[in-house]
């Protein structure tokens, strides 16, 4: 089977959706896929893809405003080169050119989040463009892949009556030694994320860290610039490589992961940094339910998806913190997230997928 990959990114090899892709390229290929990539991008990261998929055909289509609509087109071309069996989406805005696309190919998307929600959350063009065009983006794929149960059953999506597949994010647990316990007096908690996005929750890190002034929280990818007064245990890194966030986590007793999925009014996600914490062996405080966990799991607090849930938590979030200091989850507990068992699940839909096209 041919897979055309074909990804709108501008962010460097450090972002989770990168390692994601690179992982499930790198897995579709050690099972017998055959696998061409074509990226649209603000950036040239053409270097970086081929640093981590030297044996990939790769093509970057780079844009500037007003260019984008033609570097997608110029993606499409370089892809039917490719002469896939399909095309495989990271859901992004509609493009015009995706009309004659799906006309050749089986068109998969994988749809990651409630765009209508999480596009709106700044008003603006990207809004109430997506809003205006998703219908026909959705109407013409051949399949979905949903990340959570959740978006699976929500309307916007289930209207469309597509062949569809739940499949949360993986990760290679072979990238990742389990971490030895920390030896901490006191608590150390750590979150990794990204700038900019509010669903994080990281000013509620910065509430807990109040609440629990004896504990230390290092926050890394965040920079500190957006918080004007913070109390003194709030450490903020910035971006950092892995090398340098990893002798962070080997110091950290709890991981924290989304605490504000509420403001994208979604229930339940599986963020790519909740299953790198439990690959280094690190338990995680959450605000959400995690598709991987539905009924839960004791290394695993979730918090109520509200807006006060730090504050009415505060008891339940000492006692999980104070159970798993100086502890790491069992690696056996969390095999279910290796990537290999989701990217088996994802090729095999393709294949059905690719059968009722043909």
């Amino acid at each position: 089977m041919r897979v055309g990959f074909l990804v709108h990114w501008n962010e460097g090899d450090e972002s989770g959706v990168f390692k994601k892709v690179v992982s499930q390229i790198r897995q579709w290929r050690a099972q017998g896929t055959i696998v061409s990539l074509h990226v649209i991008s603000r950036r040239s990261t053409l270097e970086i893809w081929q640093r981590y998929l030297q044996d990939i055909p790769i093509t970057l289509h780079r844009y500037h405003g007003a260019t984008r609509f033609r570097a997608w087109r110029d993606a499409v071309k370089a892809l039917r080169a490719q002469c896939p069996d399909l095309v495989y989406h990271r859901y992004d805005l509609y493009m015009p050119v995706f009309k004659s696309l799906s006309r050749d190919f089986p068109l998969i998307l994988e749809v990651n989040t409630d765009d209508l929600s999480e596009y709106c959350l700044k008003k603006g063009l990207r809004c109430w463009y997506n809003r205006a065009t998703r219908s026909l983006l959705l109407r013409q794929a051949a399949g979905l892949v949903f990340m959570t149960w959740e978006l699976s059953k929500s309307l916007h999506f289930s209207q469309y009556r597509k062949p569809y597949s739940v499949i949360p994010n993986g990760i290679n647990l072979e990238d990742f030694r389990p971490l030895p316990a920390a030896r901490n007096e006191q608590p150390r908690l750590i979150f990794l994320g990204t700038d900019g996005q509010p669903w994080h929750g990281v000013d509620k890190i910065v509430c807990m860290a109040q609440l629990f002034p004896r504990w230390r929280f290092d926050v890394v990818g965040i920079r500190q610039i957006r918080f004007r007064q913070l109390p003194a245990n709030v450490h903020f890194h910035g971006p950092l490589i892995r090398q340098a966030y990893e002798s962070l986590l080997a110091q950290a007793d709890i991981a924290i992961g989304t605490l504000a999925l509420h403001r994208n009014k979604m229930e339940e996600a599986c963020p790519l940094k909740v299953r790198e914490y439990l690959a280094y062996g690190l338990p995680v405080i959450i605000g959400h339910k995690d598709t991987d966990f539905i009924n839960g799991a004791p290394f695993i607090l979730e918090l109520p998806n509200t807006e006060d849930n730090v504050d009415i938590s505060a008891g339940a979030i000492a006692d999980f913190v104070h159970e798993w200091k100086g502890k790491r989850v069992p690696r056996e507990t969390i095999s279910h997230l290796d990537i290999r068992l989701k990217e088996s699940q994802r090729l095999a839909f393709f294949r059905e997928v690719v059968e009722e096209w043909n």
